[in-house]
Formats: C-alpha cells, sequence, structure tokens
C-alpha cells in the first residue's frame, strides 16, 4: 500500500512539475506556444494529474485537468492539421 502511495504521489508531483515547467519555457520565451513540445508536456502533465486527482477523490480538480487535456489535444490536431 505504501508503495501505491508513493507512486500516486510521485505522478502528482511529476504532472504539476511539467505543466509549470512547460507554462515556464514559454514565458522566458524558450518555447513557442505552439510548439507539439509544450504540447506534448501539457498533455502528459494533465494525464498525471488527471490520475492523481481522481484517486484522491478530488474531482472538481480531475474535471478541471480533464478540460485541460481537451483543450491541449485540440490545439495538438490544429497544429498537425494545418
Amino acid at each position: 500500500m505504501m508503495k501505491n502511495q508513493k507512486c500516486l504521489n510521485f505522478l502528482g508531483w511529476f504532472g504539476g512539475l511539467v505543466c509549470l515547467g512547460g507554462y515556464a519555457l514559454i514565458t522566458q520565451q524558450i518555447l513557442d506556444s505552439n510548439s507539439l513540445i509544450f504540447f506534448a508536456m501539457n498533455g502528459i502533465g494533465c494525464l498525471c494529474l488527471i490520475y492523481y486527482t481522481f484517486h484522491k477523490g478530488a474531482f472538481a480538480n480531475t474535471v478541471l485537468n480533464s478540460v485541460h487535456l481537451l483543450i491541449t489535444l485540440l490545439a495538438i490536431s490544429r497544429r498537425l492539421l494545418s
């Protein structure tokens, strides 16, 4: 049980840091806001946070991160189709 909790906490921290890292790279103009790397960082971070918040019972945050993931997926599809 303790190992599962550690893995879950790792996913939560990892997801948050990946999302924040992507935002930091955008604000420092290291990445373009339309780059696939930025979108991938958002997507991976959101997936981790969705899993974490769902298992913690924080369903409002689960929905929020799901919407964030949906927006990211729409941006990826727009980028790939243009």
